[in-house]
């Protein structure tokens, strides 16, 4: 919602630091939220919002060779929007793409987001040299269907 774009979603995704997945379970315990095991997600039950935590320096996608890695926290992969530290826009089309690359049942979603960003953002298939090369065709391939066969 940050990059610009709303959609309204049911989770919460955080990213963690690598090293540091205890400690934020504990935090996210010490809140309240109860952890499923079998959906593998924390959840506050007087809402049901569901909270995911990924992990810098893992796999993006279930198709690890893509090569896509979920950045540390921290550094260029990071901005401030609002005063609020998420994924800087690069990195967020990159995980999206790889995310649906790799798994057929959210290929809709992650890429009607990135069309979406993409619209929202005013961007060119230019943009595609912040990505990682697994994901530039793929995002070149959307920016030219965003724009109407205009994507240049």
């Amino acid at each position: 919602m940050l990059h610009g774009y709303r959609r309204t979603t049911a989770d919460v995704d955080i990213l963690v630091a690598s090293g540091r997945e205890r400690e934020v379970k504990r935090a996210l315990e010490g809140a309240g939220l109860v952890w499923r095991s079998r959906r593998r997600e924390f959840v506050n039950e007087e809402d049901g919002t569901a909270v995911h935590l990924m992990f810098g320096g893992e796999s993006a996608s279930d198709d690890r060779s893509l090569g896509v890695a979920l950045p540390e926290p921290e550094g260029s992969a990071v901005t401030e929007i609002e005063g609020l530290h998420v994924l800087s826009l690069a990195r967020l089309i990159e995980a999206k793409l790889a995310c649906g690359l790799g798994n057929l049942r959210r290929t809709h979603r992650d890429f009607a987001d990135v069309v979406e960003l993409v619209a929202a953002n005013k961007l060119t298939k230019g943009f595609a040299g912040f990505l990682h090369k697994s994901v530039r065709a793929e995002f070149k391939e959307l920016v030219e269907r965003a724009r109407g066969g205009r994507g240049r």
